[in-house]
């Protein structure tokens, strides 16, 4: 019982450290949809963020008003240049994995512009040439 007893805090603590580690965080997904939704040709934005002891997920899905391959291309080439260039997005964050045009019949990704893989707001910065 003793055990039991002094278990208590220690759970209790642990319970709301890791709470606060998964707490959502509605200032990246608010600047991501913000962002995106300023560019021409977004037609929605939704992002899920989440902090999780200085690392965290960032998840977005958008979609993009496009009728061929190449439209979806150059909006989401617009996005990325948004994303670079917003200070409020944290560098470590990631951008989203694919673009869908309305009805899912195109799917665009970073690969599309240049990006070997998903890429953080640190990497887009780079390779449009922000350096702030």
């Amino acid at each position: 019982m003793n055990r039991m007893s002094q278990a208590g805090p220690v759970g209790g603590v642990l319970a709301v450290l890791l709470s606060l580690g998964r707490a959502r965080n509605s200032d990246c997904e608010d600047v991501f949809a913000e962002t995106a939704l300023a560019v021409d040709g977004v037609v929605s934005a939704e992002f899920d963020c989440s902090d999780m002891f200085g690392g965290g997920w960032q998840r977005g899905k958008v979609v993009l008003r496009a009728s061929s391959y190449d439209e979806a291309i150059r909006i989401m080439d617009a996005l990325l240049r948004a994303f670079a260039a917003e200070p409020r997005l944290e560098p470590r964050w990631a951008t989203p994995q694919e673009y869908r045009n309305e009805d899912g019949s195109i799917v665009v990704g970073a690969g599309a512009v240049g990006f070997s893989a998903v890429p953080t707001i640190r990497e887009v910065r780079g390779h449009y040439g922000r350096t702030d």
